[in-house]
């Protein structure tokens, strides 16, 4: 049976499985056949204008159809914060990466062959979701799908969390910079629960020196992109650690004057 482009992007933005603090997310099974796009996109794009604590997000999209592909891609822009210079910092790098997977779909189709083996055109989707945005800080994760023949298509996630007052891209290390032992933590009980998953790789060592992340309400979640530890079925690997876990009593990871 068919299965279109938003069925396997919803599957892999929402499936979960929570387990003592940490979480393996599964996924639909691979297409059979060729995806294609569908009026249903609608019902995984934000809202065009989402409000939340005085930061707004307005949807944008970039859309491409030529014989060989077919292109479409949201991606946030953000307004109604006091410096405009750092809203335009963040901006410009929300669509710049917007359009480098534009362009580079677009190379890759017209240098591909023109039609899937099916003779299906490519497919490229590209979708995101805002997972936090007080405090000064906005954290969300973007999801590249790309199909171009084959039994399915790939997606490649990226979590991005800014600082609201300097534009900076925070890394985990900066997030969580009042315990710089929390690996110590996070890599125990990631292996840990590799270890008990059916279809493990056996290749987790360390979330290394540079982990993909982003900000829920209570915590972080670490994420790893598909194949990296498991099968293509689990989708993207969660694991999920409240800041109680890993900071000590009383820490407030946004409060930046005082770490």
């Amino acid at each position: 049976m068919k299965r279109n482009a938003v069925k396997m992007m919803t599957s892999l933005m929402t499936a979960g499985l929570m387990v003592s603090g940490v979480a393996v997310v599964p996924t639909e099974a691979a297409p059979q056949s060729p995806v294609e796009l569908s009026g249903e996109m609608d019902a995984l794009r934000p809202t065009l204008q989402q409000e939340q604590q005085g930061v707004k997000i307005t949807n944008h999209t970039i859309e491409k159809k030529i014989p060989e592909a077919s292109i479409k891609v949201d991606y946030p822009q953000i307004s109604g914060l006091k410096h405009k210079s750092v809203q335009k910092k963040i901006n410009k790098l929300l669509k710049e990466k917007a359009e480098t997977f534009v362009a580079n779909a677009l190379k890759e189709a017209k240098a591909g062959q023109p039609t899937t083996p099916s003779g299906n055109p490519y497919e490229y989707v590209g979708v995101y979701k805002v997972t936090y945005n007080r405090d000064g800080v906005l954290s969300l994760y973007q999801d590249l799908y790309s199909y171009t023949g084959g039994a399915h298509g790939i997606t490649v996630r990226e979590g991005m969390t800014f600082r609201l007052d300097t534009g900076k891209l925070l890394t985990l290390d900066e997030l969580l910079r009042a315990n710089s032992n929390y690996r110590s933590i996070v890599d125990l009980a990631i292996a840990k629960k590799l270890q008990e998953t059916d279809g493990y790789f056996g290749n987790f060592k360390t979330i290394g020196p540079n982990p993909s992340y982003f900000v829920q309400d209570d915590g972080v979640t670490i994420f790893f992109q598909l194949y990296d530890y498991l099968p293509y079925v689990f989708g993207f690997p969660e694991f999920h650690f409240p800041f109680a876990q890993l900071l000590p009593p009383g820490t407030n990871p946004f409060d930046f004057k005082t770490h």
